[in-house]
């Protein structure tokens, strides 16, 4: 932007849209970041619909910042949970950025010395930040992908903070980088494409060398998190860090989660180690790395509560938590059924004859009942809770039918059945998948009760595709 000229419609939607954003949370007289009120949904809905009518207006080629107005639409959609249409207007945005050719370095060789070095930046950031949360989308809605490896060939993004980065010049930075966690995501989401075009992932296993698979996928997950600097490693505390790099910090951490799992949930369909004596110790070893990727993800969902920071519109925590409270209560029914070995008791002694309890069934449910009332409450008035509801609510009435696993004596009272949807205090008009807002009937009614699950090893693989 130069001092006395216009700014571009597609611009001005950028602004807009970063102030829906934005006004999507609030700061309390603490100075904590809080879920809006009221009237600040509504301010945030009032920004996005001048966007998109902005959007609507304009003509002529697409530049730079109509892909970045799109962008910004999809992440707005997402939060204010309307992820049908974010992923129709994310192939809008594809497509514009295969349209300028921003995913091919040839297709552009005769602009790069006219390029200056921020716009060349942004470039690449907006193609790589729209290549990982394709992955998820894909994953979410069990949709094609539309990014595919093969037809991009574009750099990843220099490491390089704003400050440092000017039209000709490109100091690489020597401290801790912010850039840095959105280069390691897209790695992590490029092995999420691996697993994701594998059969075993929605069939189940059928051969035992896919068990080798999932070990050599699983490899890739821990040379990655290796190679992560230490303020993103979970080596320092992550209270010591400064708020951009705490949230960055969060978000590996929990697509990490999401990798192991998603890469190894197949093992809850049966004992493939009993199936393949030769492979029991490799298909134990990476069951129990299922669980505990499931546990420690749980356990940070229930971080952000005692921290008062589960948000509605964090719609990215939501579904790790979904998948995460899934797989436990798929293990537990496994478990009871017979079909599946005990992780506490596979795990109970090391060489050292040391217990090893983080698995242990009653804590895992516990945790589970305590996680599942909050994630309903942040998800009261998401269109998506409606899914979660459903699907949770059928496994533990499955569970419960088949007896919670046993717990101790003072901790009887972990037994009782918690409501999955707790009463939401009074309620703020949200956005809905057609651009309304939900009245206070339809977000009390609740999802309707669904019938026990058929968990039969054949039955299990359509679960798994319902819970993407």
């Amino acid at each position: 932007y130069r001092s006395g000229s216009q700014l571009d419609v597609a611009s001005q939607a950028v602004v807009l849209l970063l102030l829906s954003t934005a006004a999507m949370f609030r700061v309390d007289e603490d100075g904590r970041m809080r879920d809006a009120d009221e009237d600040g949904w509504r301010k945030s809905e009032l920004y996005y619909a001048q966007a998109e009518h902005l959007l609507s207006l304009e003509t002529g080629a697409p530049t730079l910042a109509s892909v970045q107005a799109r962008f910004l639409m999809v992440l707005y959609l997402l939060s204010s949970s309307r992820a049908q249409k974010a992923w129709f207007v994310f192939g809008t945005t594809v497509q514009l950025m295969m349209a300028l050719g921003l995913h091919n370095r040839r297709a552009r060789r005769h602009h790069d010395e006219e390029e200056d070095l921020v716009q060349q930046e942004c470039q690449r950031r907006l193609v790589w930040c729209s290549y990982t949360l394709d992955k998820y989308l894909s994953v979410i809605l069990g949709r094609p992908r539309l990014w595919h490896d093969e037809d991009l060939d574009e750099d990843l993004p220099t490491r390089v903070n704003d400050e440092d980065l000017t039209m000709r010049e490109r100091r690489l930075t020597r401290r801790d980088c912010v850039m840095d966690a959105p280069v390691f995501h897209a790695v992590l989401a490029q092995i999420l494409t691996q697993a994701a075009k594998k059969p075993y992932v929605l069939a189940g296993l059928s051969d035992q060398m896919e068990i080798e698979t999932i070990r050599g996928l699983c490899g890739e997950v821990a040379k990655w998190q290796a190679e992560l600097p230490p303020f993103l490693s979970g080596v320092i505390q992550p209270s010591s860090l400064v708020p951009v790099f705490r949230r960055q910090l969060t978000v590996l951490q929990l697509a990490r989660y999401h990798a192991l799992m998603f890469i190894t949930r197949p093992l809850l369909l049966r004992d493939y180690g009993q199936m393949w004596p030769e492979h029991r110790s490799s298909y134990r070893y990476h069951l129990h790395l299922c669980l505990t990727a499931a546990r420690e993800a749980i356990e940070s969902i229930l971080g952000f509560v005692r921290e008062d920071e589960l948000f509605p519109a964090f719609w990215y925590s939501q579904y790790i938590a979904f998948n995460a409270l899934s797989i436990i209560y798929l293990y537990l029914i496994q478990v009871r059924r017979n079909r599946l070995p005990s992780a506490s008791l596979d795990f109970v002694a090391s060489p050292e004859n040391t217990l090893h309890t983080d698995l242990d069934e009653s804590m895992l449910y516990r945790l589970s009942e305590t996680a599942v009332t909050h994630l309903a409450d942040a998800t009261a008035r998401n269109a998506p809770s409606w899914k979660y509801s459903v699907i949770l609510q059928g496994l533990r009435h499955e569970l419960a039918r088949l007896g919670p696993p046993i717990l101790e004596n003072d901790d009887a009272q972990a037994t009782e059945p918690i409501a999955l949807s707790r009463p939401v205090p009074e309620s703020i008009p949200r956005p809905t998948e057609h651009g309304g807002e939900t009245g206070r009937h339809e977000q009390q009614a609740g999802p309707a009760p669904v019938g026990d699950y058929n968990l039969d090893p054949n039955g299990l693989p359509p679960i798994f595709a319902g819970l993407d």
